[in-house]
């Protein structure tokens, strides 16, 4: 993969803290490529206001910025936040609401189906409304996936990543099936984009 292609990155809050924190390993090259594009030549970066919420001053620890201040006010010089509106929130519920399975498998007990997050659900749906409100038909939706197949089993919870997976009789949901064809990304240059919508039955 080359430069990261401009005007069509939509980061996860994990992606901005992991950044701002200096805790996005390989990923950070690629990262800081994409913001310094958007500081520089104004290109468009979208983000949720969400992240607000998570900028927790107990938390905050001086690194690449020097105080809680300085990360917000970066932030904002360089995202365009996208704040959920009625419309976005109702589709966050559907989200929460829709039951998350994997295709059964003859060797494999059925699973119990898995949900969203609540965050999570804001995050997919604000993406969706810039690719569809916005007309960014092409965006990327940077995440890191933050929970290990241990992890995602024991929570319940969902990889963002891997949402085709639990994807069974997607094609009854619009907004399940919409969510699927977003396409994610780990931000690294050699990551492949994930728009699983094929696999969805």
């Amino acid at each position: 993969m080359g430069q990261p292609e401009r005007d069509h990155h939509f980061l996860h809050t994990n992606v901005f803290l992991r950044y701002a924190s200096g805790n996005s390993g390989e990923a950070e090259h690629y990262i800081e490529t994409i913001l310094t594009q958007a500081a520089a030549a104004k290109r468009r970066v979208w983000v949720s206001s969400i992240l607000f919420a998570q900028l927790k001053p107990s938390m905050f620890v001086p690194g690449r910025f020097a105080t809680l201040d300085d990360l917000a006010r970066h932030i904002r010089s360089l995202a365009i936040l996208v704040t959920p509106d009625p419309n976005t929130m109702l589709r966050v519920a559907r989200l929460r609401d829709a039951k998350w399975q994997r295709p059964v498998k003859a060797d494999e007990p059925d699973e119990m189906p898995r949900t969203l997050s609540f965050g999570d659900a804001i995050e997919i749906a604000s993406a969706l409304w810039v690719k569809e409100a916005g007309g960014v038909a092409d965006l990327k939706f940077l995440m890191f996936d933050d929970l290990s197949p241990a992890d995602a089993k024991a929570s319940g919870r969902l990889s963002l990543l891997r949402l085709q997976d639990y994807a069974r009789n997607a094609r009854e949901n619009s907004d399940v099936m919409a969510a699927v064809r977003l396409t994610r990304i780990e931000p690294l240059f050699q990551a492949n984009p994930i728009p699983q919508s094929a696999s969805a039955e």
